[in-house]
């Protein structure tokens, strides 16, 4: 993949060095990989990285990067959005995110590849995470560069999860730590030797026991919102994990294997432009017209 800048009048006189560290991003060691390889140019020319710029010159740096170790796989993919650098897809409910020593196909990831490749692109670089029974917006980064640069706006997570149990309030957050319950256990537990996290949460909907709820995430750790909700005595409908005896007993009668839980919307920043992105999905399951709610 090539970046490319041009010059503008309030650059003249800057160093090669200076356009490639601080307009297009790139690290340290990235930069020491170029000048050996001879992968960046001025104008096409090979030259000194302390070369000085004027206004028009262009800038161009190749980068490259071995491919993912996964493969490439065909098969449905929901894009959303795509363009040079990034790729936003809706996430079924039910997939892996990511290949594992146990389980190295069959992932959203590997698709993802397959839809890269077949277009060009390097790499394939998930930016966000989202377990395998939660459904909505995954962001990848096309290459390194672009998976290093691409910044997730603070609060920008939304996410929408039907609960059991009716909060006595509008809206709230929920601000516990969160560490695993023991070293190697998948299960975390709010701890306050954990780390920091916060929830915020707003009440869309009550119907029968059951709640429907606006989340916003402010951290990203493993299981937030479900550690979170079943601290608050609200368990994910479908979370077999965090559940409780009631709370399955009704996800089993409402025919909900899978914890109630959707990526509704993500917002980022674009890693060349700046420009701050909106990725947003339309969840549709069920459980949600229980509610009469048309997201």
């Amino acid at each position: 993949m090539e970046l490319r800048h041009t010059v503008t009048a309030l650059e003249e006189g800057r160093t090669v060095k200076s356009i490639l560290r601080d307009t297009l991003h790139l690290s340290s060691a990235g930069l020491r990989r170029m000048k050996a390889a001879g992968s960046f140019s001025l104008n096409g020319e090979r030259v000194f990285v302390t070369a000085r710029v004027r206004p028009g010159d262009v800038v161009a740096a190749e980068l490259r990067e071995a491919p993912p170790a996964f493969p490439p796989e065909e098969g449905l993919l929901s894009v959303i959005y795509e363009d040079e650098h990034l790729l936003a897809v809706d996430k079924p409910r039910g997939i892996i995110l990511h290949p594992t020593h146990s389980r190295f196909t069959g992932t959203l990831a590997n698709l993802a590849w397959g839809h890269i490749r077949e277009r060009g692109g390097e790499g394939c670089h998930a930016l966000n995470r989202l377990d395998r029974d939660t459904g909505g917006v995954v962001l990848f980064g096309k290459n390194a560069w672009a998976a290093a640069n691409t910044a997730l706006a603070p609060g920008g997570k939304q996410y929408l999860a039907v609960v059991c149990g009716e909060p006595d309030a509008e809206s709230g957050t929920v601000e516990f730590p969160i560490a695993r319950i023991s070293p190697g256990d998948m299960k975390r537990v709010c701890d306050p030797a954990g780390q920091a996290a916060r929830t915020d949460w707003r009440l869309l909907r009550t119907r029968e026991g059951l709640s429907l709820l606006s989340l916003t995430l402010h951290t990203g750790r493993t299981h937030q919102i479900r550690v979170h909700m079943a601290a608050q005595g609200w368990p994910l409908v479908g979370d077999r994990l965090y559940g409780t005896p009631e709370s399955l007993r009704r996800s089993e009668a409402m025919g909900e294997g899978m914890q109630a839980l959707w990526c509704r919307e993500l917002r980022a920043r674009h890693p060349l432009t700046g420009e701050e992105l909106r990725f947003s999905v339309r969840p549709s399951a069920e459980i949600l017209s229980f509610f009469d709610f048309s997201p």
